[in-house]
């Protein structure tokens, strides 16, 4: 494989190829008895958000979370949780990548603002 595939694979945020790079192919998913499904993928999201991940890791997280039965309502209330603790800063630069995480059309939140 050329080295230019597995940049590609990783951009793209290939479930499979992310695992083995950062070597959690040995990892369950899941976070234990403890955690259910949708808990666990709204915590990966903090964890992502809270770290300034690209939009790609988010959108991946968001469809775990989605498919675990978490609402956008919650997913964005994730955001609005971590906020305290990451500060505005990181708040007001995770939203757009959130937004379109979530297939929401940020160009409607520029109008809004444009608007004004």
């Amino acid at each position: 494989m050329d080295a230019e595939e597995p940049l590609r694979r990783l951009a793209l945020n290939d479930e499979n190829v992310v695992r083995s790079a950062v070597g959690a192919d040995l990892l369950p998913l899941s976070g234990g008895p403890e955690l259910d499904a949708k808990t666990n993928a709204l915590v990966r999201l903090a964890a992502l958000m809270s770290i300034g991940a690209a939009t790609s890791s988010c959108r991946a997280a968001v469809e775990v979370a989605r498919a675990a039965g978490a609402t956008d309502s919650e997913i964005v209330g994730v955001l609005v949780a971590i906020a305290p603790v990451v500060g505005g800063a990181r708040v007001v630069g995770a939203a757009p990548r959130l937004a379109l995480a979530i297939d929401y059309d940020v160009e409607d939140v520029a109008e809004v603002w444009d608007g004004r």
